[in-house]
């Protein structure tokens, strides 16, 4: 199944220090493929709290944007 699950939205040093939201983070599945992009802290753990659980070690790229 094609998905993208947003696992956190927040970029600011603000929001992030305050944890109002959790950090950045995209996992896009694409015809089988797995990526993640511009993963933040606590994005695993993100992964793995989000249902359904997503399995990092199925991830085949990771991208970082900036």
């Amino acid at each position: 199944m094609d998905f993208i699950k947003f696992l956190g939205t927040a970029g600011a040093r603000f929001v992030m220090i305050n944890q109002l939201r959790s950090s950045a983070g995209t996992w896009v599945s694409l015809n089988g493929t797995n990526i993640l992009i511009d993963p933040g802290p606590g994005t695993l753990i993100r992964c793995l709290s989000s249902k359904p659980k997503l399995n990092p070690r199925q991830l085949d790229a990771i991208i970082l944007t900036h």
